[in-house]
């Protein structure tokens, strides 16, 4: 038996090993993809909304300019429309024209927060021509002036690839420019013709730095562990979160031997193919480095992270080896255990005792009893057991009993942690609650008793988990910790039941008689798991579906209905859900309108 007790704990050993190091690996891995998948809809958002305000920007002065309110040539009209546009827009970089005489008119969001009006006149051909600048800086709700220079420059507007693509295209056409008026730029540059009574007037531009791009690339979250580059067309490198302070390398290799990031994502793209991917590379002395690729919407652009291992398994891979040390040094004690109390066994009574446990196993709590012995320490551990299940009686009204069962069941404890599931979350409470507190004090308490009571009844009726209760409001999911397939209809059936039994009970007063709750639903990936500390820990569901979920209850109220559904949620549904559209609406915390719909009566 002891050497049978000692190959088991060396086997469970060596398992707690293998699983505990592919567990870490498992996570860092989830990790990085998270962070990798913020980053690059962070990347996503920041680009689409910056595009649309340069192609709204260049179209607002395009519309300006073809009916006729300002005509190009009106000097100080056109100034105060660019200055003014240019002001309100912080991340566009140039708004000119080019004139069809070579002349050229912009304004630029100069170094310093400081604004240049530039204007370039005509010239001799092969000569340069003559360069104005004014130079303002801003004051509250105004520009203050400050210089004006004078000199030539060699540019030419008409050369200009923005100039020439818009001038024989009636679309809005989008280039990658890499010299400007005031120099070197790389920029992104939308421009567009202008006509004024069917007459062509020039052409109008609008164009973002690459330098904006990088130092959004740098806010990002990823960026405190690793590298973010934006690359265009032939791998060309528009933008990366730690841009040098001199212009930008064309290529990964152009970057210095010594960033070691740049070479991970140089040998990355050369082994793989497509324009998304996640792999891991030898990073040299920093280690192995994970670099992942995502599509952005423009052009062929795309996002690469790259990010150490060491960022987040240097203190895994150290508790990796304390829990092997720790567990040799349990081995060891397990056999000397072993010896001593090898025969010291007493069948019958420890069979009844591991009964015991097995119902506790199961949280069959009501078949645990006490199983008399002679032997005080298995006596004194049956009547343990019997108080534990006591208390475990009081522990299940607290905790939901599926979260409880496969921990007790496995043996498992209780940490830390989570996983990315798809999940229904509904968020249900009493409207009015605060004005009946102060209306009916603690007679408050049965009418909010019997609003729980069905509450969870519902949930539990439709497979759902009872996460939480929030004041006079509950929290539910669905498809976590088990898996529920129709976790969206599911909800949806609960969330009527709950209005069909709240309005079947007397109002409480006449001015809670048509809105009886408010019900919020959504649909989505959520991370599901054990949140808080080493000490207290509850089990629940965190992320941005959990957050919109919340907040759609105050939209049930805003809308003056009584439950509201995201449309991911109805999307679930398949159509078995009756539900009526509420439109558009934004939503706190929201950068996206959020379509959403109400269940019919």
């Amino acid at each position: 038996m002891t050497a049978l007790l000692l190959m088991a704990v060396m086997s469970t050993a060596a398992s707690v090993h293998i699983i505990w190091e592919r567990t870490a690996t498992r996570n860092v891995e989830k990790i990085v993809a998270s962070l990798g998948a913020q980053s690059a809809d962070s990347v996503r958002g920041e680009l689409t909304s910056t595009l649309a305000v340069v192609a709204g920007t260049a179209e607002i002065i395009r519309s300006i300019l073809f009916q006729g309110t300002i005509k190009a040539d009106d000097e100080v009209r056109r100034e105060f429309l660019f200055l003014s546009l240019l002001r309100e827009q912080r991340a566009i970089g140039w708004i000119g024209f080019g004139f069809p005489d070579g002349r050229f008119f912009g304004s630029h969001a100069a170094a310093g927060g400081k604004i240049e009006m530039v204007e370039i006149g005509p010239g001799m051909r092969g000569k340069p021509r003559p360069l104005r600048r004014d130079i303002y800086h801003p004051i509250p709700g105004d520009v203050m002036f400050e210089e004006r220079i004078h000199g030539e420059t060699a540019y030419l507007a008409l050369g200009a690839p923005w100039y020439r693509r818009a001038m024989d295209s009636t679309e809005p056409v989008w280039s990658v420019i890499d010299v400007l008026p005031n120099g070197f730029e790389p920029s992104v540059v939308v421009s567009k013709r202008v006509e004024l009574y069917g007459r062509y007037q020039g052409v109008v531009m609008v164009a973002v730095s690459f330098a904006n791009l990088s130092q959004a690339l740098s806010g990002l979250q990823v960026s405190g562990h690793g590298k973010t580059f934006v690359l265009g067309g032939s791998d060309k490198v528009l933008a990366a979160s730690d841009a040098p302070g001199g212009p930008m390398p064309a290529h990964l290799r152009d970057f210095p031997k010594s960033d070691a990031l740049a070479a991970a994502v140089g040998d990355a793209i050369s082994m793989m193919k497509g324009n998304e991917f996640r792999t891991l590379v030898d990073g040299g002395e920093i280690g192995p480095v994970y670099v992942s690729s995502f599509a952005l919407p423009f052009e062929q652009w795309r996002l690469l992270t790259a990010i150490p291992r060491s960022s987040f398994a240097e203190e895994i891979d150290r508790n990796t080896r304390r829990v092997l040390l720790v567990v040799a040094g349990l081995v060891v004690l397990a056999a000397a255990t072993a010896v001593l109390f090898s025969n010291l066994l007493f069948a019958r009574p420890i069979r009844q005792l591991a009964a015991q446990l097995r119902e506790i196993e199961r949280f069959s709590l009501d078949q645990v009893r006490h199983v008399p012995t002679f032997l005080a320490e298995l006596n004194d551990f049956s009547e343990a057991l019997k108080r534990m299940a006591v208390g475990l009686s009081a522990f299940a009204k607290y905790m939901p009993l599926d979260v409880v069962r496969p921990l007790v069941a496995g043996g498992l404890e209780p940490a830390p942690g989570g996983r990315l599931v798809e999940v229904t979350v509904m968020f249900a409470d009493l409207p009015g609650f605060t004005e009946l507190t102060e209306q009916l004090g603690p007679d408050v308490q049965p009418h909010l008793t019997n609003f729980l009571t069905l509450a969870v009844e519902a949930i539990h009726s439709e497979g759902g988990t009872v996460d939480k209760f929030i004041g006079d409001a509950v929290m539910a999911i669905w498809n976590a910790p088990t898996a529920v397939p129709d976790h969206a209809r599911r909800a949806c059936s609960a969330a009527a039941a709950i209005r069909a039994a709240m309005h079947a009970l007397p109002a409480v007063s006449p001015d809670h008689s048509d809105i009886r709750v408010r019900i919020g639903i959504n649909t989505g990936t959520a991370i599901v798991g054990n949140v808080g500390s080493a000490e207290r820990l509850s089990y629940t569901a965190i992320g941005d579906t959990v957050n919109l979920a919340s907040r759609l209850v105050g939209v049930a109220k805003e809308h003056g209905v009584e439950i509201v559904l995201s449309d991911m949620t109805l999307a679930q549904t398949s159509g078995q859900i009756a539900a009526q559209p509420l439109g558009i609406t934004n939503v706190r915390g929201k950068a996206v309108p959020v379509l959403i719909h109400t269940l019919a009566t």
